[in-house]
């Protein structure tokens, strides 16, 4: 399968808020908030690794894309941005979540599946 076709099997995410969670558990520890994604969330993360559409280079490529208009960028571009979206919410901090909540990422998904349509 190429690069284009593992493309489009990447789901378009709409424009979306997920709830948080956290604060002080039942045995008294406190959890710092977190995101909660929907199902559809997960399955597009999961996606990216089981097709291999990381950008393995992706914080020297992502510096060279600041300020660079979604509508302009490239099918690796567009990976590369969803790569470094993925990998900076490892602290469950909310990096995903402000992309679904300001439509970033339905306007990267959008975009990438008007390059790769067949």
């Amino acid at each position: 399968m190429d690069k284009n076709e593992k493309c489009r099997q990447l789901p378009v995410i709409k424009t979306q808020e997920s709830p948080w969670k956290g604060g002080k558990l039942p045995d008294g520890t406190i959890q710092l908030p977190y995101p909660v994604y929907s199902e559809e969330v997960h399955r597009w993360i999961q996606a990216l690794y089981d097709l291999d559409l990381t950008d393995k280079n992706y914080l020297e490529n992502a510096e060279l894309l600041k300020g660079k208009p979604i509508e302009t960028l490239t099918r690796d571009e567009i990976l590369t941005r969803m790569t470094f979206l993925v990998r900076a919410e490892r602290f469950c901090d909310g990096t995903i979540e402000a992309a679904l909540r300001d439509g970033t990422l339905e306007a990267l998904s959008t975009r990438l599946q008007e390059i790769v349509k067949e």
